[in-house]
């Protein structure tokens, strides 16, 4: 499937060399561009682009007030932010940008914006023609919870698959998990009990209350007092509960 996307941009020039690079790209389809957000945010509800690439600073209806607009009305559009202003980045991601760019942009950093943009909407369309079919992720995620291999992660504006082997720790934030990764951390709505039921039995480790780890990334056990630290092999370091010592130590043969 292409991937169609918008371009607002009030600057002519800007706008069309845009445009330009964006139609040379192979399985890119440029379905509309504007010089005011009021403008594309009409043909962006009615065209439903898979991106909107903006600038910030618009007549009418600036790029920050569009993409808060088309939010809630297209929760899978991906937005990509290019300006002349870095003091926006804090709201531009409280959007869930997909991106952040500075003019002038060097032609490699288009090229990392294009490639992280189009992987995010093949993920969305394979996601969309599962649904389509009537097949629950979910579903095909829990027919065999010993094999667990992957979690559906959802934020707003998208789904991301999260390969359980690029997984370190679980961390518990109250009804949310922090997922740390060995380059990232993703933000995973479950209880660390639930996800705890799903995981292949001695690839992960609960080491406290709050905390699960890979097995496999574990480097050490040290007292330090009265507590028991764990050192994973990224660095990071967490504090073993007392009513897991035991389980743990015979857990990693120690």
């Amino acid at each position: 499937m292409p991937v169609t996307v918008y371009v607002a941009e009030d600057e002519p020039l800007a706008r069309d060399a845009l445009v330009q690079m964006l139609e040379a790209i192979p399985g890119w389809d440029v379905i509309g561009a504007a010089d005011n957000g009021e403008r594309a945010l009409q043909e962006c509800l009615e065209h439903q682009p898979d991106v909107l690439i903006t600038d910030i600073r618009m007549p009418r209806l600036d790029g920050l007030e569009l993409c808060a607009a088309l939010r809630t009305e297209c929760p899978a559009m991906q937005f990509v932010f290019v300006t002349a202003y870095s003091e926006h980045g804090v709201a531009a991601f409280r959007l869930a940008a997909a991106d952040y760019l500075l003019k002038p942009i060097s032609d490699a950093e288009f090229q990392r914006c294009i490639a992280r943009v189009q992987e995010a909407v093949r993920r969305q369309q394979a996601m969309e023609r599962l649904d389509a079919a009537g097949v629950s992720i979910d579903a095909l995620l829990k027919r065999n919870p010993g094999a667990l291999q992957r979690l559906v992660v959802r934020s707003v504006g998208r789904v991301e698959i999260v390969p359980l082997s690029e997984v370190v720790a679980f961390v518990a934030e109250r009804n949310y998990i922090d997922i740390i990764g060995r380059n990232r951390t993703w933000v995973h709505r479950e209880t660390l009990k639930s996800l705890m039921t799903k995981l292949q039995p001695g690839r992960f480790v609960r080491i406290h209350r709050s905390v699960i780890v890979a097995v496999d990334n574990v480097r050490g056990l040290e007292r330090q007092g009265a507590r028991t630290m764990l050192t994973l092999d990224t660095g990071a370091t967490f504090a073993v509960g007392a009513r897991y010592v035991e389980r743990v130590q015979t857990l990693l043969g120690v």
